[in-house]
């Protein structure tokens, strides 16, 4: 007879794996290599929202998950790679960021402490359900990280990526705190998300062409002039 994961282990282990998931974010530098830890971040994240529809047993929560692999982990890649492909290699590679690797690790790390500092009041003084104590934390250290990443990026198409991991922070904290919402909301939300991306990609690609750079620094300076 197969050795049976205890439920909460399940739970944890999932909530660490999305956690090193978006550290893998975190550590790249070149577009592609941040669009493909986005896109394992994702398929994480799917996997996380089918282990919160396991527990909670509501079949919603299944389509939410297949969608945002299907969505995010297949389609926004292909949107954002076809879009930007036009665009010059040496405008995908962040070589001078604002922060070193090694202090983006620390800060990131810092977050997520912050973020299970932030939520111990909470999970301490409420009665919450195992998915909603074990993925609460993690859905704020995921919008902290998206934002520091947004931050302190120099490039504006890797801030997408940024952004990307906000939402997906957004997206896990109210599933985890609601279980789920209408399956036509959710559907709604992530047909936004997908038009989204695809306008902030030509966006991109314009000022690409336009003023041929995408760095933030050289743009601020366009302005200043």
């Amino acid at each position: 007879m197969a050795m049976q994961i205890p439920q909460p282990d399940i739970l944890t282990l999932s909530s660490a794996g999305l956690l090193i998931a978006t550290f893998g974010v975190v550590v790249r530098r070149g577009f592609m290599d941040w669009l493909s830890a986005y896109r394992y971040q994702t398929i994480v994240l799917a996997g996380v929202t089918a282990v919160i529809a396991y527990f909670t047993g509501i079949w919603e929560i299944y389509v939410a998950a297949a969608l945002t692999l299907i969505i995010k982990a297949i389609i926004i890649p292909k949107v954002l790679i076809r879009v930007t492909q036009r665009i010059k290699g040496e405008f995908k590679i962040e070589t001078n960021p604002y922060i070193s690797l090694r202090l983006s690790v620390l800060i990131s790390a810092l977050l997520v402490a912050l973020s299970y500092a932030l939520t111990q009041q909470i999970l301490s003084t409420s009665v919450l359900d195992a998915v909603t104590a074990t993925y609460l934390p993690v859905s704020i250290a995921l919008f902290f990280i998206g934002l520091f990443v947004m931050v302190t990026r120099r490039m504006a198409l890797n801030q997408i990526v940024g952004l990307l991991i906000i939402e997906n922070g957004l997206f896990l904290f109210t599933t985890a705190l609601t279980h789920g919402v209408s399956l036509i909301i959710e559907i709604g939300i992530f047909v936004d998300i997908l038009v989204g991306i695809i306008i902030s990609a030509i966006l991109i690609f314009r000022i690409s062409q336009t003023f041929d750079t995408l760095d933030i620094g050289s743009l601020e300076k366009l302005r200043d002039d």
